[in-house]
């Protein structure tokens, strides 16, 4: 009999008539609930009103901005990027400084200290000494203790150099349409800039590249802006170059062309065998022409018998022409006969 009673208290049924008499805002209880918890919200946000305006001492993260070094000088090495702050603020500020909300850096004029010397270009800063500047930087925010305690400060002379860009491009398969490739080289406007940072780093740059250029199914010339590839501590005099990609449609060329011996003695005739290879290559349609009248000539180098191949030698061109790719030849290697003359 208890059982009977103990599943119909907890039936289903039970359980949505339950919520029903919870949720029905109809009812007084509900009515009495809602008030009740709207006047418990109401007295939580008075209290936490009233709690963030009153005083408290802190530690927070601070980020640190570095301005007005001194002429001609740059900022090398590691400084901190963050001051860790003992600061006495209200409780909105804080609250701010926790969720880093909009936080904006200390900035931190270098000239403004009194620098105490250790060398030629290392300067310290005790930052016991700066707290009450420092302090002018946040508004309703004092602070207290600073750590590190110490900053070390290197220096290096700002020197300029000028150096040449180089394009990168982000090749994939379907980078040029089908039949379409590079014609020649890319060309940059300007095809160089003015850096300038610290001599040793200036220095050691020879180029700057630019950031990888990406398109599909190019099928003809194109001309982009293009923004240079930043580098830790260097400046540039300009940001952004304008690239040209030429484009063309090639064509696969296979003809027979005669080995030519090259580096034989005098005194001695060198013969290949076989005397002609098949030479496979790219060639876009627009200098064709130009191979017309200036055939490729594939050789092979006498010298490397003596490193030993005195049995076939590698077929090469001893001046590959820029307009031509995928270059292959078949057979690749020959044989040789040689007599004196």
């Amino acid at each position: 009999m208890h059982a009977i009673e103990n599943n119909r208290k907890f039936s289903p049924g039970y359980l949505i008539k339950y919520l029903n008499f919870v949720f029905n805002i109809r009812s007084h209880f509900h009515r009495r609930l809602i008030t009740f918890l709207f006047f418990v919200l109401i007295s939580t946000g008075f209290w936490i009103v009233r709690s963030l305006g009153e005083q408290y001492e802190t530690n927070v993260s601070y980020p640190v901005k570095y301005t007005n070094f001194p002429e001609n000088k740059i900022l090398i090495g590691e400084v901190p990027q963050k001051l860790e702050l003992r600061i006495q603020a209200n409780g909105f500020s804080i609250l701010k400084s926790r969720l880093n909300l909009k936080l904006i850096p200390l900035r931190f004029d270098i000239n403004s200290f009194a620098l105490n010397n250790l060398g030629t270009d290392t300067f310290i800063i005790i930052t016991e000494t700066i707290k009450d500047i420092l302090s002018e930087e946040l508004a309703q925010v004092k602070i207290l203790d600073i750590s590190p305690d110490t900053l070390f400060l290197r220096f290096a002379r700002i020197v300029s150099r000028k150096v040449a860009v180089v394009p990168v491009l982000s090749l994939h398969e379907k980078f040029f349409r089908q039949q379409f490739t590079q014609n020649g080289d890319i060309t940059v406007v300007p095809d160089s800039i003015l850096i300038s940072g610290p001599g040793n780093v200036v220095g050691q740059t020879s180029v700057i590249y630019t950031e990888a250029l990406s398109f599909t199914d190019l099928s003809s010339n194109v001309t982009s802006d293009c923004n240079l590839k930043p580098e830790e501590m260097l400046t540039y005099s300009i940001h952004k170059v304008q690239v040209t990609i030429p484009v063309d449609r090639f064509t696969e060329v296979e003809e027979s062309l005669s080995v030519q011996p090259v580096n034989v003695p005098d005194s001695l005739i060198m013969i290949p065998i076989p005397g002609k290879v098949k030479a496979t290559y790219r060639i876009c349609l627009s200098n064709y022409r130009k191979v017309v009248h200036n055939p490729l000539a594939p050789r092979i180098n006498y010298q490397e018998i003596n490193e030993g191949q005195t049995h076939r030698l590698t077929v090469f061109l001893a001046d590959t022409p820029g307009i031509v790719s995928n270059l292959r030849f078949n057979p690749d290697e020959v044989e040789f006969l040689i007599t004196r003359k």
